[in-house]
């Protein structure tokens, strides 16, 4: 028996159709994502030169060299003042999830002092309010899958306070921080940064409040106008605007449902538009200040020995990892990355050399050496590099020195 399968030219032209309508279908299903393709590739073309060079530490000195106004570095021997770089140290620049570690120290302070109790649970709706997909680089979603695989989370849906700040650090869990930002306090926040005494440090403030004010379904001006009003404003009147509008998302679930629609339409901020908010409106800081806090916390002289002893069992994180644990004896980290924006903060003990902090902050990422780094690291194998090589160490820190 034989089958033929010789085509009906009026089949093909059937065919034909289903698959036009198809492929319409999935253009009006899928708009967004195209349009949001459309618009990296639009702006890939800036800092296309390095996008392809950007695979070494080595490579990374060049793109340093080469924007030398747009980057800050701190890296020296803890307790030795001669072994450092110190290059735009006191810059304020925005540290997009590195000001998280704040957050981390008045979490440890308040446990340390029995305001907070570690073992609290907690509904996982109350963190799973400060929310909003397409934000965060699914770290929210990452981070559940965490307590699920590990069954942090009760059958009442719960978890202890203690994994909260996991979230936060290991997957950099924008709502784990809100929640906990909220929890503990704007007063407490302000009161925990100006008893550090290391200027030019902006307190953390909640990051849904901070992305609702760049953009939301309500406005009706464009983004260069909302952009030029904010930065009219003082930093205390943007603040206020920042905790108005997160007690809007917290009180309205009209308005949460109304924004996650928006967040995903074609009328959300372009990157550009992204970028230029969160150089303009980010928590700000200095490496400075930030390598100060690392070594502080690692000579257990941040808050006290027993709250830096909290914070490093959670920016310690990386010495799960197998390969750490016969290379260093210690490693505590928080990075963060925006759109044109990477920062990194360390201290580190190598077995075999002195322990060692840094912080490194970019701002002003061509979009494609930007794409380049967050998918790549190189700004942490330079890190590392950097710390544990003393060869790398002293090249870099002439190279610096003749700009």
């Amino acid at each position: 028996m034989s089958i033929n399968f010789s085509p009906n030219p009026n089949w093909l032209v059937v065919a034909i159709l289903i698959t036009v309508i198809g492929f319409i279908s999935v253009i009006i299903w899928q708009r967004q994502a195209i349009f949001s393709i459309f618009d990296i590739w639009s702006v890939l073309s800036e800092g296309k030169e390095w996008a392809s060079q950007l695979k070494t530490p080595e490579d990374l000195v060049e793109y340093i060299v080469a924007h030398p106004n747009e980057v800050s570095l701190v890296a020296r021997d803890i307790g030795d003042s001669e072994q450092e770089i110190l290059y735009n140290t006191d810059i304020k620049r925005p540290l997009a999830s590195t000001v998280k570690i704040l957050v981390l120290a008045e979490y440890a302070r308040q446990v340390e002092n029995g305001i907070l109790s570690p073992d609290e649970l907690i509904n996982l709706e109350n963190i799973d309010l400060y929310y909003l997909p397409r934000t965060d680089g699914d770290a929210h979603l990452s981070a559940i899958a965490e307590f699920k695989q590990k069954k942090y989370i009760n059958s009442l849906n719960q978890v202890e306070l203690r994994y909260v700040p996991r979230a936060m650090i290991r997957h950099s869990d924008n709502a784990a921080t809100d929640y906990l930002i909220l929890r503990l306090g704007r007063d407490n926040l302000e009161n925990l940064v100006s008893g550090l005494n290391i200027k030019d440090q902006d307190v953390p403030t909640p990051i849904i409040g901070q992305i609702l004010t760049w953009g939301n379904h309500t406005f009706t001006d464009t983004p260069a106008e909302r952009l030029k009003k904010y930065q009219a404003m003082s930093p205390q009147a943007y603040t206020e605007e920042v905790y108005r509008w997160t007690e809007i998302w917290r009180q309205d679930q009209e308005f949460r449902n109304q924004q996650m629609k928006y967040i995903t339409s074609q009328q959300w901020l372009k990157l550009k538009e992204q970028q230029a908010m969160a150089q303009a409106l980010n928590n700000k800081g200095t490496s400075f200040g930030y390598a100060q806090i690392m070594e502080r916390v690692y000579r257990g002289l941040l808050i006290s020995p027993t709250s830096d002893k909290i914070m490093r069992q959670y920016l310690e994180w990386p010495m799960e990892l197998p390969a750490n644990q016969t290379e260093l004896d210690t490693f505590g980290t928080k990075n963060g990355s925006l759109a044109g924006i990477i920062t990194e903060a360390w201290y580190i003990k190598p077995t075999t050399t002195n322990a060692r902090t840094a912080a490194l902050f970019f701002e002003n990422i061509p979009a494609g050496a930007w794409f380049s780094m967050v998918q790549s690291y190189v700004q942490q194998a330079f890190l590392y590099k950097l710390l544990t090589d003393e060869n790398f160490f002293n090249i870099v820190r002439q190279k610096l020195l003749e700009l």
